[in-house]
């Protein structure tokens, strides 16, 4: 049985985020003055990416794939529900200060303890459960980035490629890396797709070659863009292969899926150096990038997975603010001309509509009886 309070946490913190990230909006219009935009920004980026998405997929893979989650695993879970509180805080009132570094670090080494207990747990189909586990290894992997700042930082390199390199590189692993295995292995097990070993090598090994698309922002040759291309062009087509078992499924699924497609395809067209250029000049661009991974991909995959019987009504607003976000974002000097109205305040607004949908989702959950909770395993 699934404790009554373990959803509680990424809804919680998809709420808290995604009201930062509006206040965020806000704040760039200028209406207020003084506002710490870098800190809020890091309490924003930290919370959303590990108190809703990394929770909500643990959680899912979790309750998924193996019996149940155990007494202790669980209080390791609640370990790190504190630390993402706490950096809720700290990074608001000091940045990266002496707590914030301190719980985010502690957070990192909880969830190595609280993968390797998964790790040990899995059961079921063994393709999948290797999709998992090369997740945990991504896990692993990622955290090289975080470790190489301390000493970045003692030789006063925070300006050099190496710094923001390790920042990408820890990005990259977790959301092409744990996050896209963890999606792939939920999709997979429900549309009841045939995995083999060279399928999941394929995939491993094309998100391995992505990272070329990060160093992009640091450095400039054709060898990175021909590295990037080959990884994405792989991940498309052995996605593609699979094509067969959501053309027959349930609807929910081929949506999930042709997004997961299309994010592919994105991929290889940011592959071409005109457009990786453009992307790597513009920070409007590189956030409708993020917004497409994390608001277009990974948290329709999570709200299917949480509660199948949203409204219709509810999917149609969510999806029309959240490509309005993504025209503005891309497209500001023409929306500016056709539009009366200020970019940022463009963006403010289209962003509400998308805060709104989120509301409207996380709060019944919230609110909803442990008998439905429990329901999300079957």
């Amino acid at each position: 049985m699934i404790p009554k309070k373990l959803l509680f946490y990424p809804l919680i913190f998809g709420l808290l985020g995604a009201f930062t990230g509006l206040v965020l909006r806000y704040a760039f219009t200028g209406a207020i003055q003084g506002f710490p935009f870098k800190n809020v920004l890091h309490s924003h980026s930290h919370v959303l990416l590990l108190g809703f998405i990394f929770n909500a997929l643990l959680i899912l893979v979790w309750t998924k794939f193996t019996s149940n989650i155990d007494k202790v695993s669980f209080r390791y879970y609640i370990a790190l529900q504190v630390c993402v509180s706490v950096m809720l805080v700290t990074f608001i009132l000091q940045g990266y200060g002496f707590f914030s570094i301190l719980f985010s670090t502690l957070h990192l080494w909880l969830s190595y303890i609280l993968l390797v207990r998964l790790w040990k747990r899995l059961n079921g189909n063994d393709a999948i459960n290797n999709l998992i586990k090369v997740g945990i290894v991504f896990h692993f992997l990622s955290s090289i980035g975080p470790y190489e700042l301390g000493p970045l930082m003692v030789f006063e390199m925070q300006g050099s490629p190496l710094y923001e390199q390790a920042i990408f590189f820890y990005l990259h692993f977790q959301y092409f890396g744990v996050f896209f295995m963890w999606v792939l292995a939920l999709l997979f097990e429900r549309a009841s797709v045939l995995l083999s070993k060279n399928h999941i090598v394929m995939i491993t090994v094309s998100l391995l070659l992505l990272f070329a698309h990060s160093l992009d922002y640091s450095y400039d040759h054709w060898l990175i863009n021909l590295v990037g291309g080959l990884g994405s062009i792989l991940l498309l087509i052995v996605l593609l292969s699979f094509n067969r078992f959501y053309l027959k499924n349930e609807s929910g699924l081929r949506y999930l899926y042709f997004i997961l497609v299309f994010v592919a395809i994105m991929n290889v067209l940011g592959s071409f150096p005109g457009i990786a250029d453009r992307v790597v000049e513009s920070r409007l661009l590189l956030i409708g990038w993020l917004h497409l991974l994390f608001l277009g991909l990974y948290v329709p995959i999570i709200w299917f997975f949480f509660k199948k019987n949203i409204r219709l009504l509810i999917w149609a607003f969510y999806g029309f603010m959240f490509i309005s976000t993504e025209i503005v974002l891309i497209f500001p000097g023409t929306i500016s001309k056709l539009v009366p109205i200020p970019i940022m305040q463009l963006l403010f607004l289209t962003y509400l509509g998308v805060f709104i949908s989120i509301c409207l989702v996380h709060l019944p959950l919230l609110f909803e009886r442990k008998s439905r909770l429990n329901q999300i395993k079957k």
